[in-house]
């Protein structure tokens, strides 16, 4: 196996590397390998999570803040490190979105064509003609929408399949519906129709700040923005971690869920060294995937008995491993501690005999 200094000496020698240069990246890499150094036998787990859960008890129970300037509201404090804990999927993401052309008629442009645009924000009026079967849809404000009323149809079409439209007098028919059950469900369904943009994409907000013009979005597909034309997507970021998991990877993920961590602490004025915050990144994506911190995701993954037991569904996982006669092997450290036996940690880690 290569030693780190010897993929150093490689990098180098790759990359045409010599002189103060070379001196510079061994001087960083001695830095980083004394600050990653530990004693043998040290608790990490433990003094990682009292360094992060300890100070997290000092913070705002619910608080809300405006990404960077902008005026989209988003969660903050506790809220905000449950969500990434438990790696929630209902939440109010922002995306920021950077641009290949930093202009403003860009960023205008590209806003206006991403935000979700729903039938009912262009429907002027909907009723139902019982005697013919048939529902009558008319519009108002199509042009601010750049939209035309063959247009609205296809999306109709594309959607409301069960129903022959066609377009008549300036308004859209829907034949054959013939109960008024019918009519209800139908309604409902074409109310909430997205016929522009990027479905869930809330609000959209222009800014223009160090990094040029960019858009701060609520709501929305990241794997859609990505996809937009005009945009930047190696600049592009977004605080919805399970989606960065889904487009770029697990790395990414991984690298996206510490930078929100940080942020968050770093915001209520809670300092933590990032070699912690770096320990839970690890052991969330660890498999290969992000697994939350809750008896569904890492505890669930736990061998030990004892250890899972001590996380809030202690008498049910209790009664299973008594029915199945599941055996602890007392390797973890809260296993001995629920027995009263010393942790296999520290001055535990050794076993010395004293000879008379």
């Amino acid at each position: 196996m290569i030693g780190i200094e010897q993929k150093l000496e490689n990098y180098c020698e790759e990359h045409k590397i010599t002189g103060a240069e070379k001196k510079e990246l061994e001087k960083k890499l001695e830095d980083l390998i004394e600050k990653s150094k530990f004693e043998c036998g040290e608790a990490l787990g433990i003094i990682t999570t009292q360094s992060l859960s300890e100070p997290a008890t000092q913070m705002t129970m619910r608080a809300y803040h405006f990404a960077a300037s902008a005026g989209i509201r988003m969660a903050s404090g506790l809220p905000r490190l449950i969500e990434l804990f438990d790696l929630r999927k209902e939440i109010d993401n922002v995306t920021t979105i950077h641009l290949l052309d930093n202009s403003r008629e860009s960023a205008e442009e590209i806003a206006k064509n991403i935000v979700e645009s729903k039938l009912n924000d262009v429907l002027l009026n909907i009723y139902y003609d019982i005697p013919n079967f048939q529902v009558t849809l008319e519009f108002s404000g199509l042009k601010e929408l750049d939209m035309t009323l063959e247009s609205v149809l296809s999306v109709v079409k594309k959607y409301v399949k069960k129903y022959p439209s066609s377009i008549a007098d300036k308004v859209i028919n829907l034949e054959e519906i013939k109960t008024y059950s019918e009519f209800r469900v139908l309604k409902q369904k074409l109310i909430e129709l997205s016929i522009k943009g990027i479905k869930g994409t809330k609000e959209t907000i222009i800014l223009n700040g160090d990094d040029g013009w960019t858009i701060q979005v609520k709501g929305g597909s990241f794997e859609k923005f990505m996809l937009v034309d005009g945009v930047d997507t190696k600049n592009t970021t977004t605080t919805d971690v399970m989606a960065v998991k889904s487009v770029l990877g697990v790395e990414a993920a991984r690298n996206a869920l510490i930078k929100e961590i940080s942020k968050t602490l770093e915001e209520q004025g809670v300092g933590v060294d990032k070699r912690y915050i770096g320990v839970v990144g690890d052991v969330m994506s660890v498999n290969g995937s992000l697994e939350p911190m809750s008896r569904y995701g890492l505890m669930k993954s736990k061998q030990s008995v004892l250890a899972r037991l001590n996380f809030e569904e202690t008498i049910k996982i209790l009664f299973d491993s008594a029915v199945n006669n599941k055996k602890d092997d007392l390797n973890t450290l809260i296993s001995n501690l629920v027995i009263n036996q010393v942790c296999q940690v520290g001055t535990g880690t050794v076993k010395l005999k004293w000879k008379v």
